[in-house]
Formats: C-alpha cells, sequence, structure tokens
C-alpha cells in the first residue's frame, strides 16, 4: 500500500549544550536532568512530575522542592503552589496530586530546587461537560537499544491529540544487547546488566528519560500510562516470568521493586486501596468517554500454558483475577459515558494460523474470561466499547468475535479492538502474510506486521475512529511520518467500518507550547551546584552493608578514576575507567570494610566529585 511521507521540521528553539544527538544529558536544565511530566488527569486534578539530582555531598539528606501551577507560560498567573520533599527513599523523584482546578484546561507547571528552575511543562485537565471530540496518541514498546524514538519526536511535531496513552514497555528489562540491538544506532542503556534490582530499574527509568524526544513529549502532554511485562520481565504473569530465574531472587521481592520503580518514575495515580501498586483504574472525560486502564499482565494472571488443553480451556482461568473483572463489568454497567475505552495490554481478539493460535500470552491463552466479558456486555446491552492494546509490535483492526460472530456483516462482535505498533521493538514474525492473516481471521479488518508507528484515537458523539501513522525509519533521527489506513466504529454499533480519510483535529486541541529552557533565577542563594561535566544521579543504598551501587552521568565522556578512602584520606580502593560512556553505573562491594563513614572520590580530566556513604 501507498505511503504519503510527511517531513516536519524540527523546531529551530534549541537547548544550550544540546548537539545533535537526541539522548544528550542536557546540563542547562540542572537539577532536573530528567525534565518534567503530567499525568492522570481527572476534571479538577493532574499529577505532576520531575526528578532532582542534588549535590553529591548532600545525597544522603531529604530536599525540599517547591511546585507551581499557573495559567501562562510565564508562571505569572500562579493558581496553586506548594512544597514538596523528596529524598533517596524514592529516588529523589517528586510526584503531586494538583487538586482544585478548572475542567478543561490548559495549565502549566514549573519546580523551583534552591534557586534552580525546572523546564516549565504543560498539562491539560478533563473535561467536566460534552465535548465535540477528543483524541489521544496511542504509543507501546519502546526499545531503547533498537531504535530512534521518531514516533515520540513526530508525535511532539503534529501536536493534534489531548493526551499520550502508553499501553507498557515502556522500557525493556534486557542486558546490553539482549534484545534487537541496533548498530546503527548504537546506544546502549544503563545499566548494562539484566535490570533487577530497585537500583537497577531506577537506572533504566533514568536512561529512558534522557532521550530527548521522550523527555519533550513528557512536558508537553499529559501521560495515562500501564505497564506490561518488560517493565518488570518477559512474559511476567502473577506469580511469576519467563525471563525471571531462580538464581535472580524471589520474584515476589523483583516485582515489588520493579513496581516501587515505575511508580517513582511515572505520573500515575496510586487510587489502589489495599495494593499500592495498583494499576487497574478509570478516568472520566466527561460525558463522550470514560477510559477504564486494565491489568491484564500480574494483577491476577494464571500462569501463561500455551493455547488448548484442560488448563487453558478451564472455566475459572484468570487473566484479569476476579477482583479486576468484578471492578470492570461493575463499571462498564453504571458508567454514565457515551464511549468505553479499555486500555489494556495483550491482544483481546483471537488469532490463528493453520486453524490454531498462536499466542497464548494473549487472551487467546485464557478463552474463558474472554467469553464472560463478552457476554457480560452483550447480555447488559452495554454499548460503545473499545479497546485499545500494545505489547505485539504490529498494527491491528479487530471486531471482536462471539461465537455467532458474521465477518460480513459484524453481528455477534462485542466491541471492535485496535492495536497500536511499536515505537521501536521489533515486529510480528508469522507464517502467514497479512492478507493471508486477513482471510483466515474474518474479524481482522486490517494488520500490518512490521511497521513502527502510533494511532491517534478520535472519539465524538457520531463514531470512534483509529488512525494508523507509521515512522519511515528508526536508523535514522527524523520526525517524518505517513498516514495508513483507517477504522472506526459508529454509535451504538459494536463491528468496523474502513475509511480512506483520517480523522481531522478540532481546533481547540492545539496550544502555546511550554518553553523548553527553564526560567532563569538571579538570586544567589542556593545549594551546591552540580558541575556540568560529572554528575552524581545516585548512590544506593546508603547506608550499606555489602553493595554500594554508584549512577553518574559523564557529559564529556572522559576516562574517570574512581577512589574509596576513609574520613582521614587514607585510599582503601582505586579503580580507573577508560572506557566512559555517557550514563555509568558502578557497583562496590564494601563488605570487609569496617563500619563508618567513608568518601567516593570520581574524578576526569578536569574535576572531582565526593559523595559520603556510611556502611552499617
Amino acid at each position: 500500500m501507498r505511503k504519503i511521507f510527511f517531513l516536519i521540521i524540527l523546531s529551530t528553539h534549541v537547548l544550550i549544550s544540546q548537539t545533535n544527538s537526541r539522548n544528550q544529558i542536557q546540563t542547562c536544565i540542572a537539577p532536573f536532568y530528567h525534565g518534567v511530566a503530567s499525568g492522570d488527569p481527572l476534571h479538577d486534578r493532574v499529577i505532576i512530575w520531575t526528578r532532582i539530582t542534588p549535590p553529591a555531598s548532600l545525597i544522603a539528606q531529604p530536599h525540599l522542592v517547591t511546585w507551581r501551577v499557573a495559567t501562562d507560560t510565564g508562571m505569572v498567573n500562579v493558581v496553586k503552589t506548594g512544597v514538596a520533599v523528596t529524598d533517596s527513599s524514592m529516588d529523589f523523584t517528586v510526584k503531586v496530586d494538583v487538586t482544585g482546578l478548572q475542567p478543561n484546561k490548559f495549565y502549566f507547571y514549573e519546580f523551583q530546587y534552591g534557586n534552580k528552575f525546572s523546564p516549565r511543562g504543560r498539562t491539560k485537565t478533563a473535561p467536566l461537560n460534552l465535548q465535540d471530540s477528543l483524541r489521544f496518541a496511542v504509543v507501546s514498546c519502546a526499545n531503547y537499544e533498537a531504535g530512534w524514538f521518531n514516533v515520540y519526536a513526530s508525535l511532539l511535531q503534529r501536536e493534534d491529540f489531548d493526551a499520550v496513552i502508553s499501553l507498557g514497555d515502556y522500557i525493556y528489562e534486557y542486558n546490553t544487547g539482549g534484545y534487537s540491538y541496533n548498530t546503527n544506532v548504537n546506544r546502549s542503556w544503563s545499566p548494562a546488566n539484566e535490570i533487577i534490582s530497585i537500583a537497577d530499574y531506577r537506572m533504566r527509568y533514568a536512561t529512558y528519560r534522557t532521550d530527548v524526544d521522550l523527555q519533550r513529549l513528557h512536558q508537553q502532554f499529559p501521560f495515562i500510562v500501564v505497564y506490561d511485562d518488560h517493565e518488570l520481565a518477559n512474559d511476567a504473569w502473577m506469580n511469576g516470568a519467563q525471563n525471571h530465574q531462580p538464581n535472580e531472587g524471589p520474584w515476589s521481592a523483583r516485582k515489588q521493586m520493579a513496581q516501587k520503580a515505575f511508580f517513582e518514575w511515572m505520573p500515575i495515580r496510586q487510587t489502589g486501596s489495599s495494593n499500592p501498586y495498583q494499576i487497574y483504574r478509570k478516568i472520566k472525560f466527561g460525558p463522550l468517554l470514560e477510559l477504564f486502564m486494565l491489568d491484564t499482565r500480574i494483577e491476577g494472571r494464571d500462569q501463561q500454558a500455551g493455547t488448548s488443553g484442560p488448563t487453558v480451556t478451564n472455566p475459572n482461568r484468570q487473566l484479569l483475577g476476579v477482583q479486576q473483572f468484578n471492578w470492570l463489568t461493575s463499571n462498564l454497567s453504571s458508567s454514565t459515558s457515551q464511549w468505553k475505552i479499555l486500555g489494556q495490554q495483550v491482544m483481546m481478539a483471537p488469532l490463528t494460523v493453520f486453524g490454531n493460535a498462536v499466542n497464548g500470552d494473549q487472551w487467546d491463552g485464557y478463552p474463558a474470561q474472554r467469553t464472560n466479558l463478552y457476554n457480560y456486555i452483550l447480555n447488559n446491552n452495554i454499548y460503545g466499547v473499545v479497546v485499545i492494546t500494545g505489547d505485539i509490535h504490529s498494527s491491528w483492526a479487530n471486531d471482536l468475535p462471539t461465537s455467532t460472530y458474521n465477518s460480513s456483516n459484524g453481528a455477534g462482535s462485542a466491541g471492535v479492538e485496535f492495536v497500536t505498533p511499536s515505537v521501536t521493538s521489533p515486529g510480528l514474525s508469522l507464517p502467514l502474510g497479512e492478507s493471508a492473516i486477513m482471510a483466515a481471521n474474518g474479524h481482522v479488518k486490517f494488520c500490518d506486521l512490521d511497521d513502527h508507528g502510533y494511532v491517534i484515537i478520535d472519539i465524538n458523539q457520531t463514531r470512534t475512529q483509529a488512525d494508523w501513522y507509521f515512522v519511515p525509519t528508526i536508523d535514522n533521527q527524523t520526525a517524518a511520518f505517513s498516514y495508513q489506513k483507517s477504522f472506526y466504529v459508529n454509535n451504538l454499533q459494536r463491528h468496523l467500518k474502513s475509511t480512506n480519510s483520517a480523522a481531522l483535529p478540532r481546533p481547540s486541541v492545539f496550544f502555546t507550547k511550554a518553553p523548553l529552557c527553564p526560567r532563569t533565577n538571579t538570586t544567589t542563594s542556593s545549594p551546591e551546584n552540580n558541575p556540568d561535566n560529572l554528575i552524581i544521579f545516585s548512590v544506593f543504598p546508603n547506608p550499606s552493608q555489602n553493595l554500594i551501587s554508584l549512577h553518574l552521568g559523564n557529559v564529556q565522556l572522559q576516562p574517570l578514576t574512581f577512589k574509596i578512602t576513609d574520613m582521614t584520606g587514607k585510599t582503601l580502593y582505586e579503580e580507573k575507567d577508560d572506557t566512559p560512556q555517557t550514563l555509568t553505573k558502578k557497583y562496590f562491594d564494601i563488605s570487609i570494610l569496617p563500619k563508618g563513614t567513608y568518601l567516593i572520590h570520581i574524578s576526569n580530566l578536569n574535576e572531582v566529585n565526593t559523595v559520603k556513604f556510611i556502611k552499617n
């Protein structure tokens, strides 16, 4: 099919220290090196987020960060302000649920640490009243090592949507080179090992948030997120994962650490009463739409068992779990919104090749609960159910067929499903081509197995439409994109129709962007400034008994020397690293040291940075 490409010219506004590389540490936004973000907008509140990198000498103590929300980019008309406390227990992240805001309104926000301002962020609250339309960009599966995040660059330039819905695999857990490493791009995440500890997970998020395209997309738009498996480990389920081995410690501990890091680094609201890391929740956008974000990954999922056999066909087999299933069905029945969108991880519609289901990790491996959900929707006359999905690195437009489904007219469909392609992760490999797959699966109206891109969902009172857009490459940096295909479902219908025209955005979706650079402050009182070339992000845990993990940024890629001394200056350990990376992680075994206070000195050709730690 012919693809029409549009070249978007990147903004001429650049940060002072920026080079052509889009994963450069931006020293001009110090100490907010990981930018700002917002998320989970409701009609009267929204989450705002940032992270500080305090001076190395102050890592062991708490820090005060001021936040402000205003209606203008100059931060003159401030409507909300406050002070938050952060420390190493939350990886120096700051997350505030700002309440008392007006519905359907753009706001700008910033943070201040000492005399340093963060970049200003832009966000928007959800509407309370009926809207003409709503638009969302839907993304998933961003492998940092597999290519450039051109999907994020494209979205940042087009800016014709209300929020970004991220359906999981925001990060990947593998070791460097462990999954689809792209030698044309040649960028590596930190740490180089498979992430297992809380420090590992935090550092992997920190690596991602130095990508300029991702950082700026967070800066300009609220995100609504769920995790999938790779925020934990490949093919995760409630009590384990394919990529978790016995020598990697208890799964329960790894799961909790991964979830904690996710909630620290993502602008997600805590909604669980008993589980602080519950990700299934609802977000209402007035009478037009209610968004249900689900956890099909670990909340109640039984272990994967293929696609056939007595375990798979057991009527009690769970993907959502009983509690989440009851929550979802109850809220579908009580919802007063016209459209009910289910944001979830794995493909719901069946997929067969040569008559056999091919993926037991998706809903095909849990057919009883899928049937129960379809029956509930139909038996309770619930209309407007639209499923949006990530996970499988490919594009799909599906009816959701029941046993009475008729592919010619869509009768017997419980709803529709739109599957977004990946940001960079490699496409799906199947023994049949796209045309043959659609011929063998009559409910599949469109599929593309290997292109990277995103979906724009446009919702109005008449229909909900999905438009697929692809990027031409992930090997080189570009903000170009192509329109590929569109499908929609009409109000009070449950099956797809196609159109050759993308939905047009309403004019009010566009608004002034937040400036890229922070405001300047002429006051002189501030915490100790961070050096521009050598940045200490974290030392964890501190105090420690056995192992210290040091995470730092080496902007100029100079050789580094690490030296541990006692408080008298006596050198206890020294090591030189002649092959530095921009982001570096070092482990120090301190088990043989006596209890006490010590110093780590990190030096390059120009400067020395010192951080204190305690052996207990």
